[in-house]
């Protein structure tokens, strides 16, 4: 089973109202790659989390609300492994035209990510 369909199971699931499609290797998100429900309300304030000690091969994902089901829903911090050439670019919330937009933590290449939002 691929990994895309498998991440969309998963999600279903949830009912998260996250739409995955393209492959596994994406290491930025389009409209056409990722998409979440967008929001009429802002996320509430992250919660506070103490970061633990991390190794030079670690890097801490901070933690975020994510849409799901029309309701903002905590994500817990998370630890993860650095990747050799690529920056974490954290999640975060814009607004656009009146709704609260939602990206996902997502790596992108180190080359590209002071042209990140």
């Amino acid at each position: 089973m691929k990994r895309s369909v498998l991440i969309s199971l998963f999600a279903f699931g949830l009912g998260a109202c996250a739409t995955v499609s393209g492959t596994p290797e994406s290491t930025s998100p389009s409209k056409s790659a990722l998409s979440y429900e967008e929001m009429a309300s802002a996320p509430p304030s992250p919660r506070k989390e103490d970061a633990p000690r991390l190794s030079e091969k670690e890097v801490w994902v901070p933690g975020y609300y994510q849409p799901v089901a029309g309701t903002w829903v905590w994500h817990q911090g998370e630890v993860r492994e650095t990747k050799e050439g690529y920056t974490l670019i954290p999640a975060g919330t814009h607004e656009e035209k009146g709704k609260y937009v939602f990206s996902p933590p997502r790596w992108r290449r180190s080359d590209l990510a002071s042209q990140s939002k």
